[in-house]
């Protein structure tokens, strides 16, 4: 009599499980940037950083299941194009507008070129002569992306960019401020650069975005009320904090 109703418990919380899987749909598939501390395996072997966890809270708090990959930056265009993963969080660009689906604004970052200690940018015409880094695929500004007279150098990701100034193999690295700042003190090389004299280029959105060859696109209204919520509470500030410290 036990064995029949513990049977019975298990098929109905089977049956359960599987009406929630089925009503959810399948898994959304969501590319994370791979370039600490955007996203990253740690020492423990785990993917974490700041898109990852960013990910994880939009998951816990809107129901709707995400796989995350980390992919390199120079990949993630070319499969959002042909619909090969649904999206993730990446720069709002005008470029790629027509690909791809602005779902949600995530947080709004400085565009930055750090030069060598030593060197002083006081306006973008100091710009010229250098040789700087930058990651491939990335858009800054548009002015610093389509000046064809600058000598810039495509690197892999925000650590390659790092190991070449500590190395001063290039006089100056370009990208995202607040990942930049982070290299550069993990990297102990802070002192390596002259940040008093840093160029801001502009200023960039994060967005949530589809590839408008994703079949999920109806799941977008869910996860962008998700995303205004954990704003409006802290939950990203938290994990902009647990990466990139109280400043």
């Amino acid at each position: 009599m036990k064995k029949i109703k513990f049977h019975q418990l298990l098929t109905s919380l089977l049956l359960t499980v599987s009406l929630q899987t089925k009503a959810q749909g399948p898994c959304l598939k969501f590319h994370v940037i791979h370039s600490e501390p955007i996203g990253f395996v740690n020492n423990s072997g785990t993917p974490t950083g700041v898109h990852w966890d960013y990910l994880n809270a939009i998951e816990k708090d809107s129901g709707i299941c995400i796989n995350k990959e980390l992919m390199p930056y120079a990949r993630i265009w070319e499969n959002i194009k042909h619909g090969k993963h649904d999206g993730g969080i990446i720069f709002k660009s005008e470029s790629r507008s027509p690909i791809v689906v602005y779902a949600s604004h995530i947080k709004s970052v400085p565009t930055v070129v750090i030069p060598l200690e030593g060197l002083h940018l006081k306006s973008y015409d100091d710009l010229r002569g250098l040789l700087i880094g930058t990651m491939r695929g990335i858009h800054l500004s548009e002015r610093f992306d389509n000046d064809n007279t600058l000598n810039k150098i495509e690197l892999t990701n925000f650590e390659q960019e790092t190991r070449m100034i500590n190395l001063k193999r290039i006089d100056a690295i370009a990208g995202n401020g607040l990942a930049l700042m982070y290299q550069l003190k993990k990297f102990h090389v802070i002192e390596k650069v002259n940040l008093n004299d840093q160029l801001v280029l502009g200023e960039k959105e994060q967005w949530l975005q589809f590839s408008k060859k994703s079949p999920y696109l109806n799941r977008i209204p869910k996860l962008k009320q998700s995303i205004k919520k954990l704003k409006q509470d802290g939950t990203f500030n938290k994990i902009l904090i647990k990466y990139y410290g109280e400043q």
